[in-house]
Formats: C-alpha cells, structure tokens, sequence
C-alpha cells in the first residue's frame, strides 16, 4: 500500500526554516520515529511517503537515507488571536487519489485554542481516504467548549487512532468520546539493533569518554518548561560534592544559547558537554555510558527517548505527573524513578539514589524489546491497515 505518513508541524517547532539545506543534511539524515515508522513500514512492503509542511514557497521531493520519499508542502499562515491559522490546499491535493491510506505522525491535536492543521487535513480527506491519527497528548481541560467540540468531531472522523500511553486511551473515550474499538495502544518503533545494553569497553573508540567518570544523560529539544532549567540547578549543586559527574546535553533548541551562557556564568565548563544534534547511532553509545537518563518535563505521549534508554539497560528520572511515564518507568523492575514534576529535592534525591545503587544495568524482558522493534510496528501497521481497507 502506498501510506501518506504527515508531519503537521510547521517550520518553527523545528527551530529552523524547512529550507532545501536544512531538508537535505539534517531531515534526510535524522532518525526521528516519523522515518523509523516509514523504514517499519517498508519492512512490511509498504510504500510510506513523509510529508512536511512549510512556509517555503516551493514544492520540493527529497530522498531520505533509508530510501524512502520526503515531500515538502507550501502551506499558508494566517495570524489569529494567539496562535495563527495553518492549512495547505497542496498538501491535500498531494495526497488526495494518490495514496492508500494517510497516517498522521504528529500534531499535538488538544494544545491550540484555534483549527489547526490536524482538524484541517481530516476535514479535507475524510471519506475520500481512511485516516490514522496518531493522540499525542496535550491538556485538554482548558478547551472551549467550541474548540473541544470541533476536536472531538474531527478525532471520531478517523478510522484509528494510536495511543503511546495507556492512560491516554481512558482521556480519548471519556473527554472526546471516542469509541475502544477506534483506539489501538502502540509504541513508536525503535531500532533495537542500534539501541541495546553495551559495556563500555565496547564503546571504547566509538565516542570519547572518560571510564572514572559517572555521566548523566539527556537527549531532547533544548526549550524551556522541559525540565533542562531544573536539571541544571541540581546538577550544580550535586557537583560540587561529587566532582567524578559530568551531564550530558544532547539536542538543539531555543534554549542552546541560553545554557552555553549558564555554563559559563556558573563555572562549569568541565562539567557540562553540550552536544548539540547527534545522529542516533552516536546517540545510543552515550545511553551506554551513562548512569541514569532525565526526562522529568512535560510531554505527550511516550516519549521515545525513554523508551531507547529502557531497551539500552539505562534507568530513566521521569516526571510522574505525564500518565504514560508510568506504563514503563518502575523502580522495583529498575526501569527509573519517577519525580514530581519541577520537584527539585526529589529529583536530587533520585539522582544520589540511582547513583549510589549503580550495578552493570542489562535489559532482561526480551518481550518488550520485540514490542518496540522496527520489525514488529511494520507487521502491526500491516494488520491495521488491512482492518480498515475492508
């Protein structure tokens, strides 16, 4: 089948215009999960296509390094209250008669007061295309109730929605009412050959390293309100009587700057490396290195990261207010702590505990690797797709 897989993010939640050298060395070349689906689907012999759209004016294709297709959609942006109006007649006409079925990979469907793409696509191709929408999330208590109203209209619109969190599927059937048997419960796929347990004697020559020192780890967008300004103050803190630590940054955003100048400001040049964007094999070998992951700032969903540092052996501090840290994150199986979120002293005490407990850490459940594996979301995606063919 050929699969429409969208993005409908605009230019700016990438921190960066669409332009063709941002497409052509860092899209084509990353491994988000919109492009591990696209490889789990080709696995399955698919044909996935992922589109962007962009205030770039023209239409362009590119080719991605697993093979598959990119396609850049011209879209319009209207200014409106306090987020603008987003919507691409191009894009609709790309997909429209042209695809078997249009998967939407992202979009934080409840965060806008206004339509946003999501509402717009399904409106568009409902009826004429069976749509996949993937719930990513979002506080949903403060919706008008107009605005929750057109949501709700457009999630009942789609054939399937995939849910990452459990708890997510209660909020779909209770706020939204949305029937179970529209709901499906499945992780992103995960390249569980790269991401594995390692010692780091087999990462010697991969990254450079020290073996004396103790490394904590975190790898995502560099913006604020995600937990970075707290990790920050307590890595300070904790340093100055535990000199063998060293944090890791790992991402690009906003807040780069900002932190270069923290570092400075605060003496620790020798403390803190930040990496900027890495591709993901280099990624996993800092997941070996380290001794505990921070994702312990809001999110939608589950948040791939936790599950790359679970299937890599490496515990995670996640913030117990988002509901799908918990399906995963549990200290007795060794799997992380969860924090109360921007909960300075707990997450201090959670670092000291996890460090002090430190023990050569190797994933034991080789059902949830197979549950996250490239391979296992294609055979999935393969079975859904045929359900809502018939």
């Amino acid at each position: 089948m050929k699969i429409a897989l969208l993005s409908l993010f605009l230019d700016e939640d990438y921190g960066n215009t669409l332009d063709d050298n941002f497409m052509e060395n860092v899209i084509c070349q990353e491994d988000h999960f919109y492009h591990r689906i696209a490889r789990s689907l080709k696995t399955a012999n698919h044909e996935p296509t992922v589109f962007y759209i962009s205030i770039e004016k023209k239409l362009k294709k590119f080719k991605h390094k697993y093979g598959h297709e990119i396609i850049r959609v011209p879209a319009k942006k209207i200014p409106f209250y306090h987020e603008p109006l987003v919507y691409s007649s191009e894009l609709i006409k790309q997909i429209e008669g042209k695809f078997d079925i249009c998967q939407i990979a992202s979009g934080y469907y409840v965060m806008y007061k206004v339509p946003d793409m999501f509402d717009y696509v399904v409106r568009k191709l409902h009826n004429k295309i069976p749509i996949i929408a993937r719930w990513s999330g979002g506080n949903s208590d403060w919706l008008f109730p107009i605005r929750k109203n057109l949501k709700e209209k457009s999630l009942n619109n789609c054939k399937k929605i995939i849910c990452s969190g459990k708890n997510e599927i209660n909020i779909l059937k209770e706020k939204f009412k949305i029937p179970e048997s529209k709901i499906l419960h499945m992780y992103n796929p995960i390249d569980t050959n790269q991401f594995k347990p390692r010692t780091k004697n087999e990462i010697i020559g991969k990254i450079n390293f020290n073996s004396n020192k103790k490394y904590l780890l975190y790898v995502g967008r560099l913006i604020k309100n995600h937990g970075i300004e707290i990790v920050l103050d307590v890595f300070k803190k904790i340093s100055k009587n535990n000199k063998d630590l060293i944090l890791i940054l790992i991402g690009d955003g906003p807040m780069y700057d900002e932190i270069k100048k923290y570092i400075h400001k605060n003496n620790l040049n020798n403390l803190i490396e930040l990496k900027g964007r890495l591709n993901h094999e280099i990624i996993s070998y800092y997941y070996n290195i380290s001794s505990l992951l921070f994702h312990v700032g809001p999110s939608g969903g589950m948040p791939n990261v936790i599950m790359e540092s679970i299937v890599s052996g490496l515990p995670v501090i996640a913030a117990d207010d988002i509901a799908a840290n918990k399906d995963l994150i549990n200290e007795k199986e060794g799997t992380g702590i969860l924090v109360k979120l921007d909960d300075k002293i707990e997450l201090e005490e959670a670092i000291l505990k996890i460090l002090n407990q430190e023990k050569e850490n190797n994933i034991k459940n080789a059902n949830l690797i197979r549950e996250f594996s490239i391979e296992n979301y294609g055979i999935k995606m393969s079975k859904l797709f045929k359900e809502i063919t018939i």
